[in-house]
């Protein structure tokens, strides 16, 4: 607790007391956002623990970048969007490939492709451990390209632990839940509005494993993760954000 206080004394100013007086609810807020965030190092190994030592990250990273030819053809596909990028959750997906290699989940279920890049890093990290699944939601982007489907980019070699679901995932998401029972990761990256961010918390915690990892993208959208973490009966200490992406395991 002590360390907790040092961190934020560091970065809380003068400005930031005189808005918490005038604007004290939505302060409050930004505080839950801004000052749990933290780096992509320090994200993996809160959420991975003992498996994330410094040298076995470093090791991961290495395996990652090692994959030339997967980063070239993701960066060639995704020239069609004018900066390169087209809303993809490009700085977020290595964090989330190393949390893949290292807790080596057998169902993980994903809300939102757009043209695919997450979900690659997903699929090659379940190809480089050897084992699981993915089940991927989503509905047809107006960003991607003329009669593309989700995951357009995904490439041929990673999609046999794939499965896509296409339709609404406050639809899709509950039925696909019950079929699967348990799953040991589920990731949040469609709608980012308060009720839709909701519907699929409440859905997946129920069916997510002791141990198992919640994720969810654009956390600062709106206060949704921080009103479900509170509901979930979790505390402060309990979740970290990496840029914009909100993690938390459910406690064994």
């Amino acid at each position: 607790m002590i360390k907790e206080i040092a961190a934020v004394l560091k970065v809380v100013k003068l400005r930031h007391l005189l808005k918490a007086i005038l604007h004290p609810r939505e302060e409050l807020l930004a505080f839950k956002y801004h000052y749990r965030r933290v780096s992509e190092e320090e994200f993996v190994s809160f959420l991975a623990g003992p498996l994330a030592a410094r040298s076995v990250l470093k090791a991961l990273a290495g395996e990652l970048a090692a994959h030339e030819s997967f980063h070239a053809a993701l960066k060639e596909k995704l020239r069609l969007h004018s900066d390169g990028y087209g809303g993809q959750m490009t700085r977020e997906a290595p964090a989330i490939y190393s949390l893949v290699r290292l807790l080596k989940p057998k169902v993980i279920v994903e809300t939102g492709v757009a043209d695919g890049f997450t979900t690659s890093y997903i699929l090659r990290a379940l190809a480089d451990n050897g084992e699981g699944r993915l089940y991927s939601i989503d509905l047809p982007h107006y960003l991607l390209p003329q009669a593309k489907q989700p995951g357009w980019i995904v490439e041929e070699g990673l999609r046999g632990r794939w499965e896509l679901r296409v339709g609404d995932a406050a639809e899709v998401l509950p039925a696909l839940l019950k079929e699967l029972g348990t799953v040991d990761m589920f990731l949040h990256d469609s709608l980012h509005t308060y009720d839709h961010m909701m519907l699929e918390f409440r859905a997946a915690w129920p069916h997510l494993k002791a141990g198992g990892l919640l994720l969810a993208h654009d956390v600062g959208t709106n206060h949704s993760f921080f009103d479900f973490i509170g509901e979930a009966g979790l505390k402060w200490k309990d979740w970290r954000v990496y840029h914009v992406l909100g993690g938390v395991r459910k406690p064994v």
